[in-house]
């Protein structure tokens, strides 16, 4: 590295902020300073309340509790730290290499200016002020072995830093392509939801609680219960006197309590021990967790640890950097933009003809998607169900509405295996799997409420195309089909596993879910065609829906469940024929194949009316999902 070209960027770097200042004129000035003013007095009340906690509260901790309360502070702090990382995922450099390319300067000198640019950050400038008064706490507080935890926390923030810088860079690279970019922001998004949710997973399924002991304290309970039982019949029949009775009552009172605190303080124990074990143990694993292990090694006298939480982040750190470093270098000299492109197939002419073929290097004919042919469709309703289905795992937005019934199946099936129980009646279980199927039909509504949103100005082709309205409408209902099926079978299966019922109303589940599904489509279509709602590009917020567009919206909410239920009636004649003493017989199945095979001549005779309907409100369509302010 170049001394005197570090300086001289240093000093550019000084320069560019100054004049963005300058230009932001006085006020962008005054709010910067206040919002400064705020941040550094924020700072400083953390950093007295972690001096207060170091100097008094955890003056006499053990060592383990040390390691709890850093875990806490790092948990903590990584989860504010990943908040602000989604807020800007591509990295922002301060100064770009790529105008310094063609001069004879060092490079890494302004790449570690960029690096040393992205650190400040409120979330990094709290941790570090609750870092320092705790070190400064425990140091007064515990000795001078305390000391050690200021190259720990230096290690600890270079790795986190550097990572994140690597990070930055590496989607740098991605994010060239606009889609690949609203990807990228989608599923990050997505992911920092789902890590959102994992406290009330762990809470839901609560794994320290011991049920074996929970059962023993309900004895004990219950056991009370029955001795003051006993005491009270005696007193009732004249065993025992009224003294006699307040004592032997205070006994028992004494006796239950003194039970009671044991097993607490027993079933405490064995909580706690496998769970500081565990706990010790995940932070030897993970990265983040070496910091907190050397703070409780430094007040234990432990030096390896130490080692490991100063030398590991460290040594990661410096990594990234030098990874992160070459990964730039190749971003601004092209060589991520600049690959080779594709190899396009070689045309032929076929014999005894003249039109030309395109031909795989492998010599055999592999068909394109969109020239696929699915079974029992004509060649627009295939073309356009493949295209629509292409179109959904590629669109962003799409993806994002997709991963939503995933989501709730996590979360909602942890609910179900944390609150199972065994003695729900035989006829109620098949409402549990209704229930969880209108479920995953609910959290895609906003694809198949709004099928033409997605489409904006894609949707002229079909307004100039020659397929048939119903033949659009068919591909539309078909292309989410699989995603729809594939979701519901996870659903069944799960209510399955936690509610087991007879194989044959199991099985059930599939006719019925088909009629659901047309039933929700038939709704589906005509909400489609009345109030389609533009969606805009990276956004699943329909632009600016009016009351009409609400009303008619919730309107479908509360009546869908309603239509749904007609697939419940197979369900219901074979309780009542159970009832009647007719066992043994599949009838919830047997109807439900033909309750499907109904509901499907109805949805093909309905399907030709909404495609004249689509055709007298296409251009109406067109003009919503085009335009940009609707």
């Amino acid at each position: 590295m170049n001394w005197q070209h570090l300086w001289t960027f240093l000093w550019l770097r000084w320069r560019l902020r100054i004049n963005q200042l300058r230009r932001g004129g006085i006020a962008n000035v005054v709010i910067q300073t206040i919002l400064l003013v705020a941040a550094f007095a924020s700072a400083g009340v953390l950093f007295v309340s972690f001096l207060s906690l170091g100097l008094f509260a955890l003056k006499d901790a053990q060592p383990a509790e040390l390691m709890y309360v850093l875990d806490g502070i790092v948990l903590g702090f990584l989860l504010v730290w990943a908040t602000g990382l989604l807020t800007e995922l591509q990295r922002s450099e301060a100064l770009s290499l790529e105008k310094f390319l063609h001069l004879p300067v060092s490079l890494s000198s302004a790449f570690l200016i960029n690096y040393l640019s992205s650190l400040p950050s409120l979330s990094l400038l709290w941790f570090l002020s609750a870092m320092l008064g705790l070190n400064l706490g425990l140091l007064y507080s515990r000795g001078l072995a305390m000391l050690l935890l200021l190259p720990m926390l230096a290690a600890f923030v270079l790795m986190v830093t550097a990572l994140t810088y690597q990070f930055q860079g590496w989607l740098a690279t991605l994010m060239a392509n606009p889609r690949r970019r609203r990807t990228i922001i989608v599923t990050a998004t997505m992911f920092f939801i789902l890590l959102c949710q994992l406290p009330n997973l762990v809470n839901i399924l609560r794994p320290w609680e011991n049920h074996a002991k929970q059962e023993q304290t309900t004895r004990l309970f219950q056991e009370q219960e029955q001795r003051h039982k006993e005491l009270a019949r005696d007193l009732e029949t004249g065993k025992i006197s009224p003294q006699e009775y307040q004592k032997r009552q205070a006994t028992l009172d004494r006796e239950f309590e003194a039970r009671f605190k044991k097993e607490k303080e027993e079933r405490i124990r064995q909580t706690v021990m496998p769970a500081e074990d565990t706990i010790r143990l995940m932070n030897l694993l993970l990265p983040p967790g070496w910091l907190p292990v050397g703070l409780e090694a430094a007040a234990e006298g432990w030096l390896w640890p130490i080692l490991l939480a100063i030398l590991g982040p460290s040594l990661i750190g410096s990594a990234s950097l030098w990874r992160a470093y070459h990964t730039t270098m190749r971003l601004y000299t092209g060589q991520y933009t600049s690959g080779k492109t594709a190899g396009v197939p070689a045309r032929s002419v076929s014999e005894g003809g003249s039109q030309p073929s395109l031909t795989p290097r492998d010599g055999g004919t592999r068909a394109n998607l969109l020239e696929k042919n699915l079974p029992w469709l004509s060649e627009q309703a295939s073309v356009i169900t493949l295209a629509a289905f292409r179109s959904l795992v590629r669109a962003p937005e799409a993806k994002m509405l997709l991963l939503s019934p995933l989501l709730m199946l996590i979360v909602f099936g942890s609910m179900f295996f944390a609150t199972a129980r065994a003695d729900v009646p035989e006829a109620v279980r098949p409402l549990i799997g209704f229930g969880a199927m209108v479920m995953v039909l609910f959290s895609m509504s906003g694809l198949l409420g709004n099928q033409f949103g997605f489409d904006r100005d894609g949707f002229r082709v079909f307004v100039l195309s020659p397929a048939r309205r119903r033949d659009i409408l068919l591909g539309k209902n078909l292309a989410i089909a699989p995603i729809a099926f594939a979701m519901a079978a996870v659903a069944a299966a799960l209510v399955q596993v936690v509610y087991p019922m007879r194989a044959d109303r199991f099985l059930a589940f599939v006719p019925r879910f088909v009629s659901m599904y047309l039933l929700y489509c038939i709704v589906a279509n005509v909400l489609s065609i009345l109030v389609p709602m533009r969606i805009a590009p990276g956004s699943m917020q329909p632009s600016k829906p009016g009351g009409l567009t609400i009303l008619l919206q919730l309107v479908f909410m509360f009546s869908c469940p309603i239509l749904m239920s007609l697939t419940l009636l197979p369900v219901g004649i074979e309780l009542a024929a159970e009832a009647m003493g007719l066992r043994y017989v599949p009838l919830d199945l047997l109807l439900s194949l033909v309750e499907c095979a109904a509901i499907g001549g109805i949805y093909i005779l309905l399907l030709g009316l909404q495609g004249d309907w689509l055709q007298a409100r296409e251009q109406k369509i067109l003009q919503i999902v085009t335009t940009k302010a609707n």
